[in-house]
């Protein structure tokens, strides 16, 4: 068969493939596009040295990409289809004013392994709970964190640089760091985190748009999730890995790059640099 009936014959085939598209056949059109971007594939390495290979394997690579997103949309669709007990939203629970901290407190007093922190802010604040008999707990959210580095477990925290923070919160952020990085906990600044998350031994989750800061964890403003969904863990510990990494579509778009040099402690107060590679 030459070029152009080949041609011909992929064109035939890639009007078929949207017509099960559009009558809602979505698993055979993926099927359909799967073999259109081989041909196209196989037809560009016909054409090394030429003009036309380059636009072969471009659109190989579109059809490619339409078969991804197809099926995208049938994973999507199965999702859509379990019941809240399957998806976990079942184990979601809404947090807001004093119940905040009680169950942040109650999530790191049960940690064992590893404590996973996405906060826009970090602040050395005093989480206070009323117990049974009205008798108040006081602890101060880094020391505690420093309590669980020193007992084993595997702490990282990341958060957003001081120079990205204006007024007083630049300050208490880049005391925040000055802490952590006394205590050696593992932390990573990054210019583009706006998600505050924490999550404990990858069984427990407690998100929401409020920053580990006074007010954050006071709940005064912000309604805060906690959950064991198994869902939205996986979710959440994607997302932080990718970006701990380095890997998220975040980063990659990202020309700042602080999160690839070392935070200077010295006089927090005072200065707060960025130098070297880490």
């Amino acid at each position: 068969m030459s070029l152009d009936e080949e041609m011909q014959d992929i064109g035939v085939k890639i009007r078929e493939a949207h017509r099960l598209e559009a009558e809602g056949n979505i698993s055979e059109a993926v099927e359909m596009f799967d073999r259109i971007s081989e041909r196209l594939s196989e037809l560009a390495q016909r054409a090394t040295g030429t003009s036309l290979a380059s636009v072969l394997k471009r659109r190989a690579s579109q059809f490619a990409n339409n078969a991804a997103v197809l099926r995208r949309q049938i994973a999507g669709a199965q999702d859509r289809l379990t019941t809240p007990e399957q998806q976990g939203v079942a184990d979601l629970t809404l947090l807001r004013g004093p119940s905040v901290t009680a169950q942040l407190l109650k999530a790191f007093q049960s940690a064992q392994y590893r404590v996973l922190v996405a906060t826009h802010q970090l602040h050395a604040v005093e989480l206070a709970v009323d117990e049974a008999e009205h008798n108040e707990v006081s602890l101060n959210l880094l020391v505690l964190l420093n309590e669980l580095h020193k007992g084993g477990v595997k702490i990282r925290v990341l958060t957003t640089p001081p120079a990205h923070l204006a007024g007083v919160s630049r300050w208490r952020q880049a005391d925040a760091l000055r802490c952590l990085s006394e205590s050696g906990i593992e932390f990573r600044l990054c210019s583009r985190l706006h998600f505050n998350s924490i999550l404990v031994d990858d069984t427990a989750l407690w998100r929401g748009t409020a920053p580990l800061t006074a007010q954050g964890l006071a709940g005064l403003d912000d309604v805060i999730e906690f959950s064991a969904s198994k869902w939205l863990i996986s979710v959440y510990l994607d997302l932080f890995r990718s970006r701990w990494e380095q890997s998220d579509l975040s980063c990659m778009q990202c020309s700042e790059k602080i999160c690839q040099r070392s935070f200077q402690p010295e006089d927090a107060r005072r200065s707060f640099e960025y130098s070297g590679l880490s």
